[in-house]
C-alpha cells in the first residue's frame, strides 16, 4: 500500500495548498488593491501575511494587473531599497517581452543581470548603470521611472512592500520615508506596506510627525477562528488518509492558540506520527516535537536581548499580568527596580515578543516561545 502524503506544509504555502479561512480577507484586499487604496497589513509573525498577499496578487495578475513583491527584510542601505524595487519589477516582467522591454526602458537606473541557475532555470539579479545616482538620488529616480513604467501598462500595477518597517533601521531612514511618501502618494495604483514588527510599523503610519501619517488603511490580519480551523483540520487529515476527530482537531487549535503557522507545524508532525487515524495520545509527542523544532529560532532570539530583558520576558511567560510594575510583582520575579523593568519591557514591545490586550495584561506574543520560555525556566 502507498503511504498517503502528509498535506500540511511548515512554510510558506504553495499558491495551490489549502488555505484555512481568509476568504474574507482575499476579498476585502482584493477589492483594495483594484480601488487603488494604501494598506498597512500586520500581524505577529508567521501568521500567513506573505502567503495571503502572494494570493491577492494572483487573483490580480488573472485580471491583468502586475504585481511586483519586494521583500525588505535586512534591507543595508537606501540604494538596496531601490534595487529591490526595480529587482521585483524585472522579475515579474521578465517572462514576457513586451513587457519587458517597457521595463527596460524605463527603469534607467538599473540594468538586469539573467543568470542560468543549476536547475536549469534563469536567475535575476539586477546592477545599477554607468552613469549612478546614490542613495536618496537613486531611490529618487527608481520611484520617478516606476510611475511612468505604471502609466505605460494604464496603472494595473500592484506593489507589496514587505517587511516595509526594515527601512527605520537605515541611517538616513526618515529621508527615506519622506521620499517614498511624497512619490507614492503620486502613484495611481496600490501598495500593501506589510510588516511583523507591529509597533514599529503602526507607528509609521500613525504618529503625526512621520512622513505617512494617516497615508494608509491599517488592516489586522488575525487568529484564525476556531470552528474555520478545525474544519480546515478535519478536512486536511481527512484528504491524508489520517482520519482525525473533531475533539483532536480542537485540542490542537488550542494547543497553538490558533496561530496558523503552529497549526499547520503541529498537525505535520501528528501527522507523521499517528498510523491510520490520528490519535489523542500521539498529541503530546506532536508538540515536543514543534517545541524542539523552534528551538534553535528562540535561542537566536534570546542571543539578541539582555539578561534584565530575557529575566522580564520569562516572567511574564510564567505569569502574565496587568500589574507589571507593582513591587509585589516585580519582587516575586527578581525583576530589579522599575526603570529597569521599563527599559526592557520597552525593548520587548518593540520586538514585538510582548503585547498588552484590551485588559491591559501583558503576555508574550509567540504562544510556542511562551511554552518554550517556561519549560526552560527553573522558576
Amino acid at each position: 500500500m502507498t503511504a498517503s502524503k502528509n498535506p500540511f506544509f511548515f512554510r510558506e504555502l504553495p499558491l495551490e495548498a489549502p488555505f484555512c479561512d481568509r476568504e474574507r480577507e482575499l476579498h476585502e484586499l482584493t477589492r483594495y488593491a483594484e480601488g487603488k487604496a494604501n494598506i498597512v497589513l500586520f500581524s505577529p509573525r508567521r501568521f500567513g501575511k506573505t502567503s495571503l498577499v502572494k494570493h491577492v496578487q494572483q487573483k490580480l495578475a488573472e485580471r491583468g494587473y502586475i504585481t511586483l513583491y519586494a521583500d525588505l527584510f535586512g534591507v543595508s542601505s537606501i540604494d538596496d531599497v531601490a534595487a529591490r524595487l526595480a529587482k521585483a519589477v524585472f522579475e515579474i516582467t521578465h517572462k514576457k517581452e513586451s513587457i519587458f522591454q517597457k521595463a527596460i526602458r524605463f527603469i534607467q537606473a538599473f540594468r538586469p543581470v539573467l543568470n542560468p541557475d543549476p536547475l536549469g532555470g534563469v536567475s535575476l539579479s539586477v546592477e545599477t548603470t554607468s552613469q549612478r545616482k546614490v542613495g536618496i538620488e537613486l531611490l529618487e529616480e527608481m520611484l520617478v521611472s516606476l510611475g511612468t513604467f505604471a502609466e505605460s501598462v494604464e496603472g494595473k500595477l500592484h506593489v507589496v512592500l514587505d517587511e516595509f518597517q526594515e527601512i527605520v533601521e537605515l541611517k538616513e531612514a526618515r529621508s527615506c520615508e519622506g521620499i517614498l511618501r511624497s512619490h507614492i502618494q503620486r502613484h495611481p495604483f496600490s501598495y500593501f506596506f506589510v510588516g511583523s514588527r507591529r509597533r514599529v510599523l503602526l507607528s509609521m503610519f500613525n504618529e503625526k510627525k512621520r512622513p505617512f501619517f494617516q497615508s494608509a488603511i491599517n488592516y489586522e490580519l488575525s487568529a484564525l477562528p476556531h470552528d474555520d480551523l478545525i474544519l480546515f483540520l478535519e478536512q486536511m487529515f481527512q484528504q491524508g488518509g489520517k482520519p482525525c476527530s473533531q475533539a483532536i482537531a480542537a485540542s490542537i487549535a488550542q494547543e497553538v492558540d490558533h496561530h496558523p503557522y503552529y497549526a499547520q507545524k503541529l498537525s505535520f508532525f501528528l501527522y507523521e506520527l499517528s498510523e491510520e487515524k490520528i490519535a489523542q495520545g500521539d498529541l503530546a509527542k506532536a508538540m515536543r516535537r514543534l517545541i524542539e523544532s523552534e528551538r534553535p529560532v528562540f535561542e537566536a532570539l534570546l542571543q539578541g536581548l539582555a539578561p534584565k530583558q530575557i529575566a522580564l520576558l520569562e516572567a511574564i511567560a510564567r505569569d502574565p499580568t496587568t500589574s507589571l510594575f507593582s513591587l509585589e510583582y516585580m519582587k516575586k520575579h527578581e525583576l530589579g527596580s522599575t526603570g529597569g523593568v521599563q527599559g526592557a519591557l520597552k525593548r520587548l514591545h518593540l520586538l514585538d515578543l510582548v503585547e498588552q490586550d484590551d485588559a491591559k495584561r501583558w503576555s508574550v506574543v509567540d504562544p510556542i516561545f511562551c511554552r518554550w520560555l517556561t519549560d526552560r525556566s527553573p522558576k
